[in-house]
């Protein structure tokens, strides 16, 4: 290829891109949009221009369930979407893409990657076991009914954390009213137990075996009216709300999110001391 048509191509690609148009895409948790132009994203904020209205606005992080731009880059992910992604990762089912083809699956493996990321779906009696397809391209995952063992273990923890607390409570009485703590333990463990006899059963062991497939039921009823086997993604128009949000409470994430801001504080005020010392070095030669 000579010199010359090299500059022509290269003019030319120029053009073109200098042409295109990149969107930045804000998706929600309710899944309303805002198409922007993203200036900076922050530890706990995101800065941005509205295209709409041209304006600079500025959001707390938490608000976005997560941001892309349409050339196939992730800018961030939201603790939601990862808690979302490691519950369909559990579960067989399909997908429905924003092209509205849909797509059945054993097992599926989010792949979390910041550029072009990719979802890889397995099939173990298909003549096509293995495929991929772009993370953008999804508009919702549904689960099978597999899901509904995940009803049954809520449905279990439910109980057992109640029954516990109640039990941590009657202990905490007894020893109040003057019995020795090991007995105090005593009364309070007896009364879920079995007995040897029917008669012999503690006080509480009745209703520990009804609230456990009671809470079991409950929360299955409760997954099924609710859809929460459905994950939602991408929204197929931008004028269309998801049906619920996609926000997951997540204790662990609030604690995590809390210890990274007091680490993040302690980072910042070490900079700012250290920025002070090279000031007070500077100022001395």
């Amino acid at each position: 290829m000579n010199k010359q048509l090299k500059i022509w191509l290269l003019l030319l690609f120029t053009l073109t891109f200098s042409k295109a148009e990149v969107k930045d895409v804000i998706v929600f948790f309710d899944g309303s949009t805002a198409i922007a132009l993203i200036d900076s994203i922050e530890f706990d904020s995101l800065k941005y221009i509205d295209r709409d209205t041209g304006d600079t606005l500025r959001i707390a992080k938490k608000e976005a369930y997560f941001v892309y731009n349409d050339f196939g880059r992730m800018f961030y992910y939201s603790p939601s979407s990862y808690l979302r992604m490691e519950f369909l990762e559990e579960y067989g089912g399909y997908i429905r893409t924003v092209n509205e083809d849909t797509i059945y699956y054993d097992r599926i493996y989010f792949d979390r990657k910041m550029i072009r990321p990719k979802v890889a779906l397995y099939n173990e009696n298909e003549d096509l076991p293995f495929i991929k397809l772009p993370f953008q391209d999804i508009h919702f995952v549904r689960a099978d009914g597999s899901i509904l063992k995940k009803s049954v273990r809520n449905g279990f923890y439910t109980s057992l954390m109640s029954f516990s607390i109640s039990t941590v409570l009657k202990i905490n009485s007894k020893y109040r009213d003057g019995a020795f703590f090991g007995s105090a333990v005593w009364s309070g463990v007896k009364s879920i137990l079995p007995g040897f006899k029917p008669l012999e059963n503690g006080k509480q062991y009745h209703s520990f075996t009804f609230i456990t497939p009671s809470a079991t039921i409950a929360w299955m009823l409760f997954d099924l009216i609710f859809d929460r086997r459905t994950q939602y993604f991408r929204p197929m128009e931008r004028d269309i709300i998801f049906p619920r949000s996609m926000y997951k409470f997540s204790i662990n994430t609030i604690l995590n999110r809390q210890i990274e801001k007091i680490q993040y504080r302690r980072n910042e005020k070490r900079k700012e001391k250290e920025a002070e010392e090279a000031k007070k070095k500077q100022s001395l030669y």
